[in-house]
């Protein structure tokens, strides 16, 4: 519920503060004394388009800040799933500049202006001679009567059902593309996987080639030190090698034991037969460095930079480096697969969405059932509450029509219809009800939802315009009645509406230095007769007056 109010240079208000307590509260004061510009500020919270009118003279911005405490679960829900934290309680405030920029915060976050609207669409509702649109959106019609019939546990449970059934039908029509769009593509995937499987990449293979182009180019100094490396160790033609000279001394050792018969010669013998074959390991290790290429370094060559040009082709196609190619490869290899597939799928999913869409048939058919049986009750509780409120020749109407087709509500359109006057054809309300009456049928639907709908504030700027008498005091009734279930706020010029609250909150103006400014005042019972006593009496209060402003106290303090 709304639990402060505080407003700051906006029109004639240079800085106003407003308790608000739970019940019935009204806000009454001499015309012009700045009731509206109270509506006006609070319509800044909800995200009404700012009016740079609406600064007071002299200044250069105005701001309006609001606390809201004792928020549901579901508000709290709806507040923190929009990037706000909240634990219950809500702080907005607002700041308009002359030069147009908007300040909008929301418990010390700033937020733009969508956030505002979606986070206080169900915390505060005012309705007025020309401010109950909600009520002339059809839209809104249905949630009205759902709010009525206490659907909301039937009716999360077909949105569960019926957001389901897209998801199943999305992906159905997904997956059923044009034949000839899926026979290209196809077509498609096998020429790609084929080009990249016929490379027969292998991995590290491209610096590989890199390292080996490098040599190639530096093979004819390479091939200088290979040579000298290998003759000396291994074979020369013009002299004795290395090891050609230890297989020399080898047999003249073999020869020598032959006749000295010496450990030592044997263990000379197995060392340098183990020199000779180290050497001659290291000589063709050597060797390898430029085996490979041939003869003719120049095709090798060649050989590498056109291998390199198709992974580079490939690369430009496909990924980056040989990984992403061939991941690119295995992807395309699955998708492959589920197109051969998709038939199967196809049949499998239209199973489900036969399935899921058999529940979200039945589940509306329970909707549609509670939904006509509720309308006949709400069309008769609100013809009572409109009677009551002397609106005896208003007809009023809940249509249900079924639906062909389902929706995210299910498979009704409803609508409230009205006839304003005896003859009249029934039309939808924004076809039919003036302010007045529009006000006065918001109140009577505000009294017959009491306490079922979800919103917390309500405010009503002066729903008895243009009424007086018994049909005023009736409206302060329903009024009290309402606030039983939601907090309620009434702008009145009635001293039977006011009468009726539970809290007196005064406007009033006066001036200060040479400015006329706009001030607030929370009545005490003294007070309060006083203030009914001048909007009954208007210029001369008598004692009569007086007395009868009290009895009507007395009257309201007893009947609660």
């Amino acid at each position: 519920m709304l639990v402060s109010l505080h407003i700051e240079n906006v029109a004639t208000i240079k800085t106003v503060d407003i308790e608000f307590d739970r019940g019935f509260t009204v806000l009454s004061g001499e015309t012009g004394a700045g009731k509206s510009i109270i509506i006006d500020s609070v319509n800044l919270l909800l995200g009404e388009k700012a009016n740079r009118d609406l600064i007071r003279a002299g200044e250069t911005s105005a701001s309006v800040e609001a606390l809201f405490c004792s928020l549901g679960e579901d508000k709290i829900k709806n507040i923190t799933e929009a990037g706000i934290p909240c634990d219950g309680e809500l702080l907005i405030c607002r700041e308009i500049s002359d030069n147009g920029r908007n300040l909008i915060k929301c418990n010390g976050k700033t937020v733009p202006m969508y956030v505002l609207k979606t986070v206080t669409k169900n915390l505060i509702s005012i309705h007025g001679q020309n401010s109950a649109q909600d009520l002339l959106d059809t839209e809104t019609h249905i949630a009205y009567l759902d709010a009525y019939c206490e659907n909301k546990p039937l009716l999360g449970e077909y949105s569960k059902s019926f957001e389901t059934l897209n998801g199943l039908i999305s992906k159905q029509r997904s997956l059923m593309m044009d034949e000839k769009e899926k026979a290209r593509r196809i077509e498609e995937l096998q020429r790609q996987i084929k080009e990249i499987d016929s490379a027969k990449l292998k991995d590290g293979e491209e610096d590989e080639l890199i390292a080996s182009r490098e040599r190639i180019k530096n093979i004819e100094q390479t091939a200088k030190y290979v040579k000298t490396v290998y003759k000396s160790l291994y074979r020369s033609e013009k002299s004795a090698s290395a090891s050609d000279k230890i297989a020399l001394a080898v047999n003249a050792l073999e020869a020598l034991n032959q006749t000295e018969h010496s450990d030592k010669i044997e263990e000379y013998i197995k060392k340098l037969s183990g020199f000779r074959y180290e050497i001659d390991d290291i000589a063709h290790s050597v060797r390898q460095l430029i085996d490979g290429y041939g003869d003719d370094p120049a095709a090798a060559l060649d050989a590498i930079e056109e291998r390199l040009g198709l992974i580079r082709q490939l690369k430009r196609k496909y990924g980056s480096d040989i990984n992403e190619i061939k991941a690119y490869s295995a992807e395309m290899k699955r998708e492959l697969e589920k197109l051969r597939a998709v038939d199967d799928e196809i049949n499998e999913i239209k199973a489900e969405i036969k399935k899921e869409k058999a529940t979200a048939v039945a589940l509306a058919a329970k909707l549609s059932e509670k939904r006509e049986k509720g309308a006949a009750l709400l069309t008769k509780a609100v013809r009572d509450e409109l009677y009551y409120l002397d609106l005896k020749k208003v007809r009023f109407e809940t249509s249900v029509v079924r639906r062909v087709q389902l929706n995210a509500k299910g498979a009704d359109d409803v609508i409230f219809l009205l006839a304003a006057n005896t003859g009249d054809e029934l039309k939808p309300l924004d076809k039919t009800a003036s302010g007045g009456e529009l006000s006065r049928i918001m109140l009577a639907l505000k009294s017959v939802f009491a306490g079922k709908d979800d919103i917390d504030t309500v405010i009503y700027d002066e729903v008895d315009t243009g009424i007086s008498g018994a049909t005023s005091e009736r409206i302060g009734q329903r009024l009290r009645y309402t606030a039983k279930g939601c907090q309620v706020i009434a702008i009145t010029h009635s001293a039977q509406v006011a009468a009726q609250a539970d809290n007196h909150v005064l406007v009033y103006k006066k001036d200060v230095g040479d400015r006329t400014q706009t001030f607030t005042k929370t009545l005490n019972d003294r007070e309060r007769v006083e203030e009914l006593s001048r909007i009954i009496g208007g210029v001369q209060i008598t004692k009569k007056v007086v007395e009868t402003a009290e009895e009507m106290l007395k009257k309201n303090k007893t009947e609660t």
